[in-house]
């Protein structure tokens, strides 16, 4: 029972849902020989049964029946299909339908099969929607025996690097590094997905994500439909570039166009794809008529009852390279330290449920109470990734005052609801004045900058009390920036003095860095190393409370004063986070690598561009300890004790108070008040 939590998203329920889709599919029987007709007669016995198998850890896969049928498009070409026996395919449906769902939301728009309410008419409309908006040449690509190509290793890492199929990796790996009978003998499936496997058409599509990406970033436009796909680009040129990096793309995943299916064209030309004929601005669909299957040319014979006992005594169990703790039970909320202020509570276990009941949010899964915690101690959820909260909590906790945030799996914040607060009319509109005024704006940009790079300074001179290297050289061009501020009249100038600075800053800062992860600048967008995911992850987090702190407050967070307008972001929150990101994000950071609390194998890479990304357990201590340093004391003021959130809510008071009554505005300052010893016995930057 070591890995019985790896699988608490799948019920009984789940299995007999699947069943019944396998049931209504048919197909013929695998290599035990039992067809979809008599497992029916021991479905009331077999499914119980099967799903203590998964949850024990006890579940092995059977290997899979080899057969050979012709093309229904070209009789004279042949396809190979290697079917799983019946409750394997019970198993791998109801798997797919559980990972399908946080899946989509990874899948580009570009990517039209096997996915629901998509398909071949979807594909059409945008390629038609496409040229009409100029995008002309064409082109027309496949990828040359895809599903036996694809690599396992590749797979493997990019399932090990999704949170949502991690409680699955033990089952993926069985259905992906498989064996099949060809009647006389079994081999290894060292290379593709099999044809035949419920589970291959969401991996197909999985395993050319990053592929959509790569292609979907320039200025072509993609339409994938499993292995086929369409580049519209807006000159030849264009398209002899873009053939010419879709190659690329695909050999560094072992990968290669068919040269005899895919050209470059344009619509004047004319081209056929999924069956229709784009001729000018024609389009030429046919009768839509019911494909016929392709005629069977060979099957497998089962394999004898004796092979297969053999196979089931020598089976072992599976490796699984993610790390057991990845499926144990993770903390999904964190108490406050004394109580004296209100928690955050982060969700980000995949398929979770928030619900309201009485006074106080549940988080369940797979129909278990994770947490109980009552309103009065929220003032914040946020929300990773594939996790529901039904429509009774969200009305309560805006009711109640609560604030949430939705985030990618990975960190991305997607957006925010936040409850009625201070609509202060007038606030908002003597901040647009602001906004509006250059001087004031100008000169309010100048002190967060000012504010930023003296807090730098203040963070380097402590590791270099402490008796670490020396970072004086980097200070003196940090001081001769802040120097040539107040000469700064424009926002770009400043922008500028900034950018010089902070290269100086992270390169001293990172001198005391003493932890395995290296450092070669800073990476944003996306994180390509785990210095850099976990700033960017606790920089979000940062900004995403000022910015519920700024809406509450009446604000309007999309309108700073050093940050340039964006539709996408909130830029006062930015403005506000400047001062706080080196005392508070970098030194978070810092401390925790050189407390080796993080390891490297708490991150795996992701995409095309290296993106790296932090296994779920590694993700789970994040929010503890970024909770925790939050609330741990940090100074006082009279009988005040001060902590990180407590400076955020002051930080938007003070710029409240300075947009309504035009006074200056006096950014955080660190160390504020009087600094206390940080010997925290849970997280404190003395080194290990």
């Amino acid at each position: 029972m070591a890995q019985a939590a790896a699988y608490l998203d799948l019920s009984l329920g789940q299995l007999q849902a699947a069943w019944e889709h396998v049931r209504d599919n048919a197909g013929c029987a695998g290599v035990d020989g039992v067809t979809v007709e008599s497992f029916d007669n021991q479905a009331i016995s077999a499914l119980p049964e099967l799903l203590k198998q998964v949850q024990s850890s006890e579940y092995r896969a059977l290997p899979l029946r080899k057969l050979v049928a012709a093309k229904s498009t070209n009789p004279a070409k042949q396809r190979t299909l290697l079917v799983p026996v019946v409750r394997d395919r019970i198993l791998q449906t109801s798997v797919a339908s559980l990972l399908s769902h946080s899946f989509e939301e990874e899948f580009f728009d570009a990517s039209f099969g096997y996915r629901p309410n998509r398909g071949v008419d979807r594909a059409i409309a945008r390629i038609v929607q496409l040229r009409d908006r100029g995008w002309l040449w064409v082109v027309a690509a496949d990828i040359s025996a895809y599903f036996d190509s694809v690599s396992h290793h590749g797979l493997l890492k990019q399932l090990q690097a999704d949170q949502a199929a991690a409680p699955f990796i033990s089952l993926l790996k069985q259905w992906v590094d498989a064996s099949f009978w060809d009647g006389h003998k079994l081999a290894p499936l060292k290379r593709g997905i099999p044809q035949g496997a419920p589970i291959s058409p969401l991996l197909a599509n999985l395993f050319l994500t990053p592929f959509d990406q790569a292609l979907e970033e320039g200025e072509n436009r993609l339409v994938r439909y499993a292995d086929d796909f369409l580049l519209l680009c807006q000159s030849e040129h264009a398209a002899g570039l873009a053939y010419r990096e879709t190659e690329r793309l695909l050999h560094q995943e072992g990968l290669q166009l068919s040269e005899h299916k895919s050209s470059i064209t344009d619509f004047d030309r004319g081209f056929t794809y999924l069956g229709v004929t784009f001729r000018g601005k024609d389009v030429f669909t046919p009768w839509k008529y019911r494909r016929p299957h392709g005629k069977l040319i060979f099957i497998a014979r089962p394999m004898p009852q004796r092979a297969l006992r053999e196979y089931r005594k020598a089976l072992k169990p599976p490796h699984v390279s993610i790390p057991e703790a990845a499926h144990s039970t993770q903390p999904l909320s964190l108490p406050t330290k004394g109580g004296a202020d209100l928690p955050f509570l982060y969700v980000a276990e995949q398929g979770a449920i928030v619900r309201k009941s009485g006074d106080r949010f549940l988080v369940e899964a797979d129909q278990s109470v994770r947490l109980d915690v009552p309103y009065h101690r929220l003032e914040n959820i946020l929300i990773f990734g594939n996790v529901q909260i039904t429509t009774q909590a969200l009305s309560e906790a805006l009711d109640k005052g609560i604030a949430l945030s939705f985030f990618t799996r990975n960190g991305r914040l997607r957006g925010m609801l936040s409850p009625p607060g201070d609509r202060n009319v007038g606030l908002r509109i003597a901040q647009y004045q602001m906004y509006l005024d250059d001087v004031r704006s100008v000169q309010l940009a100048r002190t967060i900058i000012a504010a930023k790079i003296e807090n730098a300074v203040a963070v380097l001179n402590r590791y270099q009390d402490r008796g670490k290297p020396s970072a004086d050289a980097e200070k003196e061009t940090m001081a001769s920036a802040l120097q040539s501020l107040p000469g700064a009249a424009t926002r770009d100038e400043i922008d500028g003095l900034e950018g010089s600075a902070a290269r100086c800053y992270f390169d001293a800062l990172m001198r005391f860095n003493t932890s395995p992860f290296g450092w070669s600048g800073r990476i944003k967008h996306p994180a390509t190393d785990p210095l850099n995911a976990l700033l960017s992850l606790s920089y979000t987090l940062l900004m995403n409370e000022l910015a519920a702190l700024l809406e509450t407050r009446g604000l309007d967070p999309a309108i700073g004063m050093l940050h340039t307008l964006d539709p996408d972001r909130p830029s006062l929150a930015l403005d506000l986070m400047e001062p706080f990101r080196a005392p508070l994000a970098d030194r978070f950071v810092l401390t925790c690598v050189n407390r080796s609390v993080f390891q490297l194998d708490d991150f795996v890479g992701r995409d095309y561009h290296g993106s790296i990304v932090m296994r779920p357990p590694a993700m789970h201590k994040f929010f503890e300890l970024y909770e925790h340093w939050m609330q741990q004391t940090i100074g006082s003021e009279g009988n005040t004790q001060l902590n990180f959130r407590l400076c955020l809510r002051r930080e938007v008071e003070r710029f409240s108070n300075t947009v309504r009554q035009q006074a200056a505005f006096i950014p955080f300052a660190f160390p504020p008040g009087d600094l206390h010893d940080e010997h925290d016995p849970v997280l404190s930057e003395a080194q290990p």
